[in-house]
């Protein structure tokens, strides 16, 4: 944990390292459920700039795949990608990271937010209550409950529903969220894979006041989720390239979970050990008369996953991948 610290700058306060406005409470403390914590501050590979567009918008919306989801997503979050508060798309951010343990952080955020605890950065709570289902709150007044209702390979759309209650209105304020992370797998010519990440953000609340300061502060607290996104999947580089070079350290650190389900912790322990040893394979390729040949050692590398036993998916029946999220019921 300690080299992971030493990485990156963090962000401190009651609120931890999430932006703890409450009128955008909700938006940021449901994608913790993406990409929970904050790291370094070096934003070279951001690609593409955040936007509110109009054209982002309908773009987002035709990359929703409406005719794969259930009849009972459909209705919860059609008026909200049509008629939004507010509506962002994060800044396009490319991170050096393991494909499978990224997809795994992003169906298990937990993990992190633990790891978080660990650091005692942050007030921010992440509770699984089901199979695809998380409650979270900020330490600022801001409930929410999500749901993964939809996960592919590079497609994962989250629904939140949530709550702030606190001095700044008389009255709770409602509302709710979709989230639709969508995400490009790039591998180079050494064997690393870049990943793309791109959020696009819907949040819908009730109060009419909320609706009104929200869009006035709208330019402020939109560049303050911008930090946060790519601060957060800056991170999870963080957690990929630690693994790499200390394999063992990182697994110590996984028996150190103490909130979240034992299969998860397992589970994450064990890509810990994939993620070393597939970067071990990987510098004895491309170093000089070390290791095998190429031909053998590229072998290697893509079988080294499967060969291992399989192990216990979290939450759920045995599998030699993360599980797959619903698509059909």
């Amino acid at each position: 944990m300690a080299s992971i610290k030493q990485q990156g700058r963090y962000a401190h306060g009651s609120g931890g390292i999430v932006c703890t406005n409450p009128l955008y409470g909700i938006m940021v403390i449901c994608a913790v459920a993406i990409n929970p914590l904050i790291c370094d501050r070096t934003f070279a590979s951001v690609v593409g700039k955040a936007t509110s567009s109009r054209a982002a918008r309908e773009d987002a919306i035709r990359s929703i795949p409406f005719d794969r989801l259930t009849e009972d997503v459909q209705e919860r979050i059609t008026d909200i990608v049509h008629r939004p508060t507010i509506f962002r798309r994060m800044p396009i951010k490319v991170i050096d990271c393991d494909p499978e343990l990224y997809r795994f952080l992003v169906r298990y955020p937990e993990v992190v937010v633990n790891i978080w605890k660990l650091m005692n950065i942050t007030n921010v709570s992440l509770q699984r209550t089901g199979r695809y289902t998380l409650d979270a709150a900020d330490g600022a007044g801001t409930i929410s409950s999500m749901e993964l209702v939809y996960g592919t390979q590079d497609t994962h759309l989250i629904y939140c529903d949530g709550a702030y209650e606190g001095p700044l209105f008389r009255r709770p304020v409602n509302g709710r969220c979709v989230l639709l992370l969508k995400s490009g797998f790039v591998e180079t010519e050494k064997s690393r894979t870049h990943v793309v990440n791109r959020l696009d953000v819907f949040l819908q609340l009730d109060h009419a006041g909320a609706e009104v300061l929200t869009k006035t502060l709208h330019p402020l607290v939109g560049r303050s989720a911008d930090v946060n996104f790519l601060e957060s999947t800056e991170f999870l580089q963080r957690i990929s390239r630690t693994a790499e070079q200390n394999g063992p350290g990182m697994q110590r650190l996984a028996l150190r979970l103490d909130d979240v389900h034992d299969a998860v912790r397992r589970r994450f322990a064990d890509l810990m050990g994939t993620v070393n040893a597939n970067a071990t394979q990987s510098q004895a390729l491309h170093v000089p008369g070390g290791g095998l040949s190429n031909s053998a050692s590229v072998e290697a590398t893509a079988r080294a996953p499967r060969e291992r036993a399989t192990p216990v998916s979290p939450l759920g029946s045995r599998s030699a991948t993360n599980p797959t999220p619903p698509q059909r019921r």
